[in-house]
C-alpha cells in the first residue's frame, strides 16, 4: 500500500523524514533518483523544474487535481511552450535514460503525472482552439477545458460532449473515453474524434486517423491514462446545439427500487433523448434543517431537443410517470436551458471533490440492482458523509469502431470517498474493496478514466475486452518500443501485479 500525502505541512514533514532539506526549496537526496540534479536542455523555453528548483513543490502540487498526493517524485516537471520543447523533452528523457508521464488537468484518481524519476511533460500550455463551422470540425489541443471548447463553440450552433465537471481539459478525458454532455445522443466522446496529431517518444509527428496509422488511431480511442505518445491536438466532430428541459426528483435510499423500476419502464419512451443522471448521497430537499438531513438518490433528468417544444414533450416522459408521485419533492420542473448552462449543473458535489481519494465506475445491465447495494455501503460506512455516487442509466457508453474502448453495458454507477486524514484515506480503502466485492456480481467492466488502480491494479485490464488488451500491448510495442512512456500505474504482467512507477 503506498504512503499518501494529505496536506502541505505533511508534505514537508515527509521529506524531511527521507531526508529532503526543505528551506525555500528541496534538493535531490535519497529520495530521488541517483545522480547530479537535471539541468536545463539547450533551447528548452517553457518553465523546467528539477529538485532545486524553489518552486518544486508548488509544481508537484499542481500536477494533480486531488488534495491526495502520493509519494512519487518526478526528477522533472517540464510545461513545454511549442512543439519544439516537447522534443527537446522527449530527447532529454532518452539521453538521460529517463521516462515520460505525461498531463494535462491531471484529474484521473490514480494521479499518473506524478511517478518517481519522471520527466513529467504538462501539455496545459496546449490548448489552441481552430474552428470550422462550415465543416462542423474543429481542432483542439489537449489542454482545452471542456467548458472552454464549447463556449468557444456555442455561438455557432455546435457543441462537443465535454466533461460533465467543465473544468477539466480534453486531454486525458478523451483518452479514456470521456462521458459528457447528452451523452445517450453522441456516445461517448472519443466517438467524436476524427483525428489527432501525436508526437511518438523518437520526436516525429504523425496523423492518427482511420486512414493514417489507424492503428494508433484505434488506440487514442479509449485507451486512457497508459497511452504511449503525445497528443499535439485533435479533430473533433461537433454537433448542432440542442435544448435542454430540466427535472429534478428527491428519492430516498431506503426505498430506492419503485423509483428504479418507474425509470427502466420508461426508457423504450424516452429513446435516449434523455440524460438520467442520479446523485446519490447526503443531499436533502432545500430548507431541510440539518438534524433532519437525510440520504437520497438526486434524479436530475436533462431531456433535449431540436427545440424547446420537442425537449418538453421529452420530459413529460417523466413529469407524466410515476416519478412525481413515488418521489421525497420534484424540486426542478421543466427548468429550460442551453448547453453552456449544463456545466454549471451539478456543481454541488465540486466545491470539495478535491477531497476524494478513491472511486471506481463500472457498466451494468441492473441498474435497479446495483445502485442499492451502493447507496447502504455509502450511507453506513462512509467515513465522510460528503462521499457520494453517481449513476447515468441508459447512458449509450458506445464508440463506433474503430477503437480501443470496450462497450459493456448500457448504464453506469461509480462512487467518489472523501477523505482529509490518512486514517480516512485507510478507511476509505478497505470501503473501496468491499464496494468492489458487493458490486462484481452486477459489473460487466469498468471505465477506465474513474478507477483507482493503487487500491485495485488487476482493474486496469477489466476495462478492456481481452482482444482489445492485447492488441493495446501489441500497439504500444510498435509505437514505444523502448517503453519511454510510462504504461498505466499498475498492470497485471505474467499473472503478477506489478507496478509502472
Amino acid at each position: 500500500m503506498q504512503t499518501f500525502l494529505l496536506a502541505r505541512r505533511h508534505f514537508i514533514k515527509a521529506a524531511a523524514a527521507v531526508g529532503m532539506l526543505f528551506s525555500g526549496l528541496l534538493r535531490p537526496v535519497t529520495a530521488f533518483a541517483a545522480g547530479s540534479d537535471p539541468v536545463r536542455p539547450e533551447g528548452f523555453k517553457g518553465a523546467f523544474i528539477s529538485h532545486a528548483d524553489p518552486r518544486y513543490f508548488r509544481w508537484f502540487w499542481a500536477m494533480t487535481w486531488y488534495d491526495k498526493k502520493p509519494m512519487r517524485f518526478p526528477d522533472v516537471i517540464g510545461q513545454p511552450q511549442d512543439r519544439e520543447d516537447i522534443q527537446i523533452l522527449l530527447r532529454y528523457a532518452k539521453q538521460t535514460g529517463r521516462r515520460v508521464a505525461l498531463r494535462s488537468s491531471g484529474h484521473n484518481i490514480t494521479l499518473a503525472p506524478l511517478r518517481n524519476g519522471a520527466v513529467t511533460i504538462d501539455m496545459s500550455r496546449f490548448n489552441s482552439i481552430e474552428l470550422d463551422p462550415q465543416t462542423k470540425t474543429v481542432w483542439a489541443g489537449p489542454g482545452v477545458l471542456s467548458q472552454e471548447l464549447n463556449e468557444a463553440t456555442y455561438d455557432k450552433g455546435l457543441v462537443f460532449p465535454g466533461a460533465h465537471t467543465g473544468f477539466v481539459t480534453l486531454g486525458g478525458f478523451l483518452l479514456g473515453g470521456g462521458m459528457g454532455w447528452n451523452m445517450p445522443a453522441y456516445g461517448m466522446a472519443c466517438g467524436s474524434v476524427l483525428a489527432a496529431e501525436v508526437m511518438l517518444a523518437d520526436g516525429s509527428i504523425v496523423m492518427a486517423s482511420p486512414d493514417e496509422n489507424p492503428d494508433l488511431y484505434w488506440a487514442i480511442r479509449g485507451v486512457g491514462p497508459g497511452f504511449f505518445a503525445v497528443v499535439l491536438r485533435y479533430r473533433l466532430q461537433l454537433h448542432d446545439a440542442p435544448s435542454a428541459i430540466m427535472n429534478s426528483f428527491y428519492f430516498p435510499v431506503s426505498d430506492l427500487r419503485p423509483a428504479l423500476d418507474e425509470i427502466m419502464t420508461l426508457l423504450p419512451a424516452n429513446a435516449q433523448r434523455s440524460e438520467i443522471l442520479g446523485a446519490l448521497g447526503k443531499f436533502s430537499p432545500p430548507g431541510t434543517p440539518p438534524s433532519e438531513q437525510r440520504w437520497h438518490l438526486v434524479l436530475n433528468v436533462i431531456s433535449f431537443g431540436s427545440t424547446e417544444v420537442e425537449a418538453r414533450e421529452v420530459a413529460d416522459i417523466f413529469n407524466n410517470s410515476k416519478l412525481p408521485e413515488l418521489c421525497t419533492l420534484q424540486s426542478v420542473h421543466n427548468r429550460a436551458l442551453t448547453y453552456l448552462d449544463l456545466f454549471q449543473a451539478l456543481g454541488a458535489t465540486d466545491a470539495y471533490s478535491t477531497s476524494r481519494t478513491s472511486e471506481t465506475a463500472f457498466f451494468t445491465d441492473r441498474p435497479e440492482l446495483a445502485l442499492p447495494v451502493v447507496a447502504e455501503l455509502l450511507e453506513n460506512e462512509a467515513v465522510d458523509s460528503r462521499s457520494f455516487g453517481f449513476s447515468v442509466i441508459d447512458t449509450n457508453p458506445t464508440v463506433p469502431e474503430p477503437c480501443s474502448f470496450t462497450y459493456w453495458a448500457p448504464h453506469y454507477i461509480s462512487w467518489y470517498l472523501i477523505g482529509t486524514t490518512e486514517a480516512e484515506i485507510e478507511a476509505n480503502r478497505q470501503l473501496m474493496l468491499k464496494l468492489n466485492a458487493a458490486i462484481k456480481p452486477y459489473a460487466k467492466g469498468y471505465y477506465i478514466n474513474e478507477v483507482d488502480l493503487d487500491v485495485a491494479p488487476e482493474m486496469v485490464n477489466q476495462c478492456f475486452s481481452a482482444e482489445k488488451w492485447q492488441r493495446l500491448n501489441e500497439v504500444r510495442q510498435v509505437y514505444d518500443p523502448e517503453k519511454r512512456f510510462y504504461s498505466y500505474i499498475k498492470q497485471k504482467k505474467d499473472g503478477d501485479v506489478v507496478s509502472d512507477s
